[in-house]
């Protein structure tokens, strides 16, 4: 028998005092009115006993304990069970700190995010400012300078413009504005058209593009824009980060009712440092080489959301010059 509650507490300890009270009048008296004296004395102290536990003790855990079912939002409030009190503190302790430490890292992301963006929006905004200077001070009218100025004025504004683009889809994303436009396609013809129209930045790396499919169907459920979104944005990195002469290959495997498929390249590979926080946005495993070479630097943000909003998830293992791999899972049409 466990004494969790006021009044076994009481019973518990009123038995004791009677017990011993009763060997105290039995050796004290023999009188016919030591029963009634002894049961008197026992509801007493049952009485006595309830009371300074109910008011000392358990009136004091019943008020933390309605309090951690308040901040739970639970409405109906059970009594209180002693036993019970210890762990329901520790569960909503373990709750509260877990809360804080997920606002904690909310914050810390809100600032990196807004931080980000900021250096995003910079660097084209000043380049902007330094070539309007420059053709209000006279470039303007040097026919070597002019259109040269406009040319790279026009990029910087076509970056920024791809960055607000890229944040608008994120944003929709995660607010589920953005439906997804489920139907049948052949994942092996978008991704030979995908590779058509990026042959030829690949050929200036000179990396070979190519498919490997060891599957019974070509045809899959899925948003065939998001996930030609995904492979384009997969497909160009590794070109990116490839090695002159290397080769980027789309594989796919037969999986029951699903079906893998594998972006796999041959070129400088990434951190295992890096791969935790890789598919935040803004986030570049090389800074000065990604600014080079362009991006916005939310490709695979964008990645990580289509495919989530499909109820799956990205994976990507990599090793520094030797490779990345990244692959994800679709359902087969039935």
């Amino acid at each position: 028998m466990r004494f969790n509650t006021p009044i076994k507490i009481s019973l518990f300890l009123s038995a004791v005092l009677f017990v011993l009270a009763g060997s105290l009048f039995y050796a004290a008296s023999g009188t016919e009115y030591f029963l009634l004296s002894l049961v008197l004395f026992f509801w007493f102290s049952v009485v006595l006993i309830y009371k300074v536990v109910k008011l000392y003790i358990h009136s004091k855990i019943s008020v933390i304990y309605k309090n951690i079912y308040t901040h739970k939002g639970v409405t109906r409030f059970v009594d209180v069970d002693i036993d019970s009190v210890e762990k329901e503190v520790e569960d909503w302790a373990i709750q509260k700190e877990n809360e804080i430490l997920q606002m904690k890292a909310s914050e810390t992301y809100r600032r990196e995010f807004i931080g980000n963006v900021s250096h995003e929006l910079k660097t084209p905004i000043f380049n902007i400012q330094g070539y309007i200077l420059t053709l209000l001070d006279g470039g303007l009218y040097d026919e070597e300078v002019n259109m040269k100025y406009l040319k790279r004025t026009s990029k910087s504004v076509d970056r920024m413009i791809n960055i607000v683009d890229d944040l608008e889809v994120i944003t929709r994303l995660e607010t589920e504005e953005s439906q997804l436009e489920i139907g049948e396609f052949n994942i092996v013809e978008l991704v030979k058209d995908v590779l058509d129209q990026l042959e030829l930045k690949a050929n200036e790396s000179k990396i070979e593009l190519s498919i490997q499919k060891e599957i019974l169907t070509e045809f899959v459920v899925g948003d065939i824009d998001k996930i030609q979104q995904v492979f384009a944005n997969l497909i160009s990195n590794s070109i990116k980060y490839g090695k002159e002469g290397g080769r980027t290959e789309v594989r796919f495997f037969d999986m029951n009712e699903n079906i893998l498929i594998e972006i796999a390249d041959d070129g400088i590979g990434i951190s295992e440092m890096d791969l935790p926080r890789l598919f935040e946005r803004f986030y570049r495993v090389d800074k000065n080489r990604s600014r080079k070479i362009g991006g916005t630097g939310l490709g695979l943000a964008i990645v990580k959301h289509i495919i989530e909003a499909h109820n799956q998830t990205i994976n990507v293992r990599s090793t520094i010059d030797v490779g990345s791999t990244f692959s994800f899972i679709l359902k087969k049409a039935k």
